[in-house]
């Protein structure tokens, strides 16, 4: 049975306006995980420049280039575990310093790589060293914020790696058209220092120890943690509060099995979407670009309509399984048609729903898991998701390679995860999450 506890009250009209909770949170998320966004996909559209191509042997090797992608994201998945409970031991701030610092060092050595293998231990690094995001963003969303913003709390960052995906095929392709592909990792390890600044300056582990800040809404904030709004959530069992009960829960790991959906779309198509329109269909690479910097665009408004609109109902299941949908949809379309306009298009918008669903994805465990667990429950369902997504964006490219070129069972790959996170979704929607 659940305590008997009373809900938090309703915060004034007034502080709605832009509290400082948001503007000190919210502007950290946003650009850390924008510069992450730059600096974890720019390869992908390195990928059409044929010196690079070159440098490092890939021309013509497509399971090598999915190799890159995949030892990244497994190493990003699998050190979300180990990064959790060391961000709940250090605190977000300690935690946050060590994460950038080491980032900036691991870009730095990208422009160093002269061989492929020198390049796979780069990514392999970033992976490790950025596993820290997630985690950490879970952290800070659920001590500045009140469970009924932390789906606005997501959006914040989220919003953060659509425009980052706008910006990066087209900051990518310009600075190496200008000075080559070194400058592109050396632009890339300078602009972690933005977040971590700004972090410095005005964002501390607590709102209560940040200066300035107003009693009430600290008292607002903590008032509406997870155990104060369980009553009237009327969710089916108590909340997380320890690594233990995280891996044991099994919707911890529904949420894992959505995260590989939305991870696999991110990550599997941006790695060989946009070669599959260019070189199979003959869309011009130049407006390629353009065509997936909107898709990114479009996710990264829906994301936040549904962030508000959750915020409101306080439920997020039925969100994702809208969402996972429209994408298993729109990938059949690029299977489907032979059209390269209504392909690129599709494709980009079935990028596009891969990151708006994190909005779903990343709230959820905040309908389970306290402020003392919140790391950890992320990091543990981001760790299977994403590690899971690296197998498959390696996967795709063996099939590329295995089928003489041929796209269909690696897109069709996505379709069937697609479809199994909207599963997924469902269970929870129907259980009230």
């Amino acid at each position: 049975m659940y305590a008997q506890t009373q809900p938090a009250p309703e915060m004034p009209a007034a502080a709605w306006l832009w509290p400082q909770r948001w503007w000190r949170l919210f502007s950290f998320t946003f650009a850390l995980m924008l510069t992450m966004q730059i600096d974890k996909t720019n390869i992908s559209f390195l990928y059409v420049n044929p010196p690079f191509l070159r440098q490092f042997g890939l021309e013509g090797h497509p399971a090598q280039i999915g190799l890159l992608a995949s030892v990244f994201l497994i190493c990003y998945g699998v050190f979300q575990i180990a990064w959790g409970p060391l961000i709940q031991k250090l605190g977000g701030r300690r935690a946050a310093v060590l994460g950038i610092v080491l980032w900036i060092f691991d870009m730095w050595f990208h422009t160093l790589a002269n061989t492929y293998n020198e390049l796979l231990a780069a990514r392999i690094g970033l992976g490790v060293i950025e596993a820290f995001a997630i985690p950490l963003l879970g952290w800070y969303t659920a001590q500045w914020l009140p469970f009924s913003e932390r789906g606005r709390g997501q959006a914040s960052w989220i919003v953060g790696i659509s425009l980052g995906s706008v910006i990066t095929p087209l900051l990518t392709v310009s600075i190496v058209a200008a000075w080559g592909w070194k400058a592109n990792f050396y632009f890339s390890a300078l602009i972690p220092l933005v977040p971590l600044l700004m972090m410095l300056l005005y964002l501390p582990n607590e709102p209560r120890q940040a200066k300035g800040m107003p009693r009430a809404e600290v008292e607002w904030i903590e008032q509406g943690s997870l155990s104060r709004v369980l009553q009237a959530l009327d969710l089916p069992e108590k909340n997380v509060a320890s690594f233990r009960q995280t891996v044991s829960n099994y919707r911890v790991w529904l949420i894992a099995l959505m995260d590989i959906g939305s991870t696999a779309s991110i990550y599997g198509l941006s790695t060989f979407g946009p070669r599959y329109i260019t070189a199979n269909l003959h869309f011009p690479e130049a407006k390629m670009a353009l065509v997936t910097s909107a898709g990114s665009l479009a996710g990264g408004l829906i994301a936040l309509l549904i962030a508000v609109w959750s915020d409101r109902v306080k439920r997020r299941g039925w969100f994702g399984v809208a969402n996972f949908m429209a994408g298993a949809v729109l990938l059949m379309v690029v299977l489907l048609t032979a059209h390269p306009v209504v392909a690129a298009c599709a494709l980009a918008l079935a990028m596009g729903t891969g990151t708006s669903a994190l909005v779903v994805v990343w709230s959820l465990p905040h309908a389970m898991a306290e402020r003392s667990a919140i790391a950890s429950t992320i990091g543990t369902a981001g760790a299977t998701g994403i590690t899971i997504s690296g197998f498959i964006t390696a996967a795709m490219g063996g099939l590329i390679a295995g089928n003489h070129g041929s796209y269909v069972l690696a897109f069709a790959l996505v379709v069937l995860f697609f479809v199994l996170a909207a599963l997924s979704s469902l269970i929870l929607a129907l259980q009230k999450y």
